[in-house]
């Protein structure tokens, strides 16, 4: 049998989130707040996930010129300040019903610049956005994605839709799996959230349509070997499922495995949302393509763009060695002929 003891050991001993996602430093939540309604949606999820994974909250507010070619005035800056400061001490009061108090910052200039240069420091850290600018059209928000590409770090996001609350409790968190140690990087932090949050967790593996080219004719042959195929990918999802599942099995949290016909992946994914009743969603930025010249793989980037709920993005630094699920499975030895001996 396969030796998973080193994949079990992060979730046996409570693994501590650091800038590989296990076994380190908590790590900082900076909460972006641009002095809209919409985006004060996004402090009891960042604060949730900060209690979860025994980290801090820090709120940050950029004062921007109205038009950066003009010079300031003094006076007007000030005030514009002393308003920023009021605004931001009623609001971190306001949230501040956790173990740990909840800090600010005012910074001044252009926002995805200072946001930037206060979350480049750590890879472990968690930049919290609300996911509010052209979400009609299912886009980021400029500053969200000049953050996305400019920051090592983890990001959360919250669609503007969420209800309004003070305190957010989560009772399923989805997990997408595809079968890569990038994919399975999310899960320490899924699992430390949900053991704070007495969450049951969903792990969900999506299989894709496998198409031959489609303006060839499709001979029976054809059909027949893409049949076996989807069995096939069917087979080995369902055992992988069950053994990440069993992986999983002394963390002291409720998992379930949920294997979505094979698909477009992304559209079964943001279907899945809405079908399990997912109230957060943990995901790797990379899966198995791993592409390391995008902030974030084309599923990642999808769901983004259009999840309903809110979405923790975790991205794992290039150089981490990350267990795998099989990463121990060894050769039982060379396979003879049926019938053979000696």
């Amino acid at each position: 049998m396969p030796d998973h003891s080193a994949i079990k050991q992060d979730f046996d001993e409570g693994p501590q989130v650091s800038d590989n996602g296990v076994n380190g430093d908590a790590p900082q939540v900076v909460a972006c707040i641009d002095g809209s309604p919409a985006s004060t949606k996004v402090i009891p999820h960042a604060n949730a996930i900060a209690n979860a994974l025994g980290g801090e909250l820090s709120l940050v507010h950029v004062v921007e010129s109205d038009n950066a070619q003009a010079p300031y005035d003094p006076v007007e800056w000030d005030i514009r300040k002393r308003q920023a400061d009021l605004y931001m001490t009623r609001i971190a009061s306001r949230f501040d019903t956790g173990p740990n108090p909840i800090s600010f910052k005012i910074l001044e200039g252009r926002s995805a610049e200072q946001i930037g240069e206060c979350t480049a420091g750590n890879a472990g850290d968690i930049t919290a956005f609300c996911r509010g600018s052209d979400s009609a059209h299912h886009r980021l928000g400029e500053t969200a994605r000049r953050i996305l590409e400019s920051t090592p770090g983890s990001l959360l996001l919250v669609p503007a839709t969420v209800p309004e609350a003070d305190v957010v409790n989560y009772s399923r968190i989805l997990v997408p799996l595809d079968g890569s140690s990038r994919a399975e990087s999310a899960i320490p932090f899924a699992v430390r959230i949900a053991q704070q949050q007495n969450a049951e967790i969903i792990l969900v593996h999506a299989t894709p349509k496998l198409d031959f080219l489609g303006a060839a004719p499709q001979h029976v042959q054809d059909m027949e070997l893409q049949e076996q195929l989807s069995r096939r990918s069917a087979r080995l999802a369902a055992e992988y499922m069950k053994r990440t599942q069993t992986m999983l099995a002394d963390c002291d949290v409720t998992i379930h495995c949920v294997l979505l016909k094979s698909g477009d992946v992304r559209r079964l994914l943001e279907d899945a949302i809405a079908s399990q009743s997912a109230d957060l969603l943990v995901m790797s930025s990379h899966g198995q393509s791993g592409y390391s010249d995008v902030p974030a793989g084309d599923v990642s980037s999808f769901i983004l763009c259009r999840a309903s709920t809110p979405v923790l993005l975790v991205r794992r630094p290039q150089t981490t060695e990350a267990g795998h699920v099989y990463a121990n499975v060894e050769s039982k030895g060379v396979r003879r002929p049926y019938g053979t001996s000696g």
